[in-house]
């Protein structure tokens, strides 16, 4: 009788997307540049709060938002056509280079005490042009850096990585450093920040993108047509205007003044409190590279019905242990949210469409900011930022419902 013959082991590809060079190098730029951004989201609130009158503050605050993000919707397209034509590392070093120059003006600004705020607008207008072309090439980047079996693990831990210095280290340092040392050094951090973030990414090659013979309307107009036959990729860039305009852009506007008016804290605070959402937004993209959900479209819908009811329950709050637990665990909503739409997005996405699609995702995101701070700074000049936060709440919970019933095409998405 004939031995059987063994049979040959199928070789299973790595899930860790580590094992790529190229990916641990974006990996760390992320880092630096959310914590160069992340800083940011910080010191320009305080800087335009401690310089105009008390009924002023929301709307001044708003205003200066949508000056930065206003301009990133309006050249978002245009953004991720470029990024299908031109090496993303390239797009990549000029963009934290122009936003490392404008944190320098800042330095300067404060060590002067300039008093007037006009100077923010146009700042922070150029900052948003500059994040046009950063973020579909930061995003549409990572696909050429790791394999089709650890894309998902590289997306959660790319996200990761950029939204917790985004959203915690960035906020808490600059909170902290705010409060020790001002806002002059705050910023000072900040451009050593970004500088480096350019620094690293020059360092990450990529392949140039195929030119298609057409010019950038051409292929904006194809792009915008690839996307219209795709119902699934349709649903994913509607809900991504949900966070911006009920919950990001709330946030972000009252958080410089709930923290004085309602809890009667000191600027650590704003830091801290930001720093505990980003927290939960590390611990849920962990959990996520360790356990991952099966139907990821149906946890993307859910998840925009939780996030609103924690930020009701986060509105009512009055003490500063119970908003940054809040905060903590309305984060590990985002964690799933963020990291699934992008993931699904991109395995959907031809490759030579991914700046294009990713610009799109982009442009639903940043173009709703901007309606997200206006209707908020609105809001809150009128009935204060506690009834922003809870009204907020409420109109996302519902739309997270809405979308559990009628969204099937999101919904059946594994």
């Amino acid at each position: 009788m004939l031995a059987s013959e063994p049979t040959p082991s199928v070789k299973v590809e790595s899930r860790n997307p580590f094992v790529s060079p190229a990916f641990t190098r974006w990996w760390v730029g992320s880092i630096v540049a959310g914590m160069g951004v992340g800083i940011q989201a910080v010191t320009v609130p305080l800087f335009i709060r401690d310089r105009v009158d008390l009924h002023s503050r929301a709307l001044a605050i708003s205003a200066a938002l949508i000056a930065q993000t206003l301009p990133g919707a309006v050249l978002a397209l245009v953004g991720g056509a470029v990024a299908d034509r031109i090496e993303r590392r390239r797009i990549l070093v000029r963009t934290y280079g122009i936003a490392a120059l404008v944190s320098t003006i800042y330095v300067l600004l404060c060590s002067a005490n300039v008093r007037a705020i006009w100077p923010v607008f146009p700042l922070a207008m150029l900052v948003g042009c500059a994040g046009a072309f950063t973020n579909p090439a930061r995003q549409s980047m990572l696909p050429q850096l790791v394999g089709r079996a650890q894309l998902q693990n590289g997306v959660i831990l790319g996200t990761m990585a950029f939204m917790a210095s985004l959203q915690f280290l960035g906020p808490t340092v600059g909170g902290l450093v705010t409060d020790w040392r001002g806002l002059t050094w705050a910023f000072a951090i900040e451009v050593l920040l970004l500088a480096a973030s350019a620094v690293l990414f020059s360092r990450i090659g990529t392949d140039q993108p195929v030119p298609t013979g057409r010019n950038v309307m051409g292929d904006l107009v194809d792009g915008l047509r690839y996307v219209r036959q795709d119902s699934a990729i349709l649903g994913l860039l509607f809900l991504g205007t949900v966070p911006s305009i009920f919950m990001i852009g709330p946030f972000a506007v009252t958080i410089a003044i709930i923290v004085p008016d309602v809890f009667g804290a000191s600027d650590k605070w704003v830091g801290i409190l930001w720093g505990c959402f980003g927290a939960g937004v590390f611990l849920g993209s962990v959990m996520l590279t360790m356990r991952p959900l099966r139907r990821r479209g149906l946890a993307v819908c859910l998840s925009v019905l939780v996030a609103g009811l924690v930020l009701i329950a986060y509105g009512y709050s009055t003490t500063l242990r119970v908003s940054a637990a809040l905060l903590f665990l309305w984060g590990l909503n985002p964690a799933v949210f963020i990291n699934y739409v992008v993931a699904l997005l991109q395995e959907r996405t031809a490759p030579q469409m991914m700046g294009r699609v990713m610009s799109m995702y982009s442009l639903a995101f940043l173009a709703s900011m901007p309606v997200g701070y206006a209707q908020a700074g609105f809001v809150t000049t009128v009935y204060g930022p506690q009834a922003t936060l809870v009204a907020s709440g409420c109109i996302a919970a519902l739309i997270g419902a809405a979308c559990l019933i009628a969204l099937k095409p999101v919904r059946a998405l594994e």
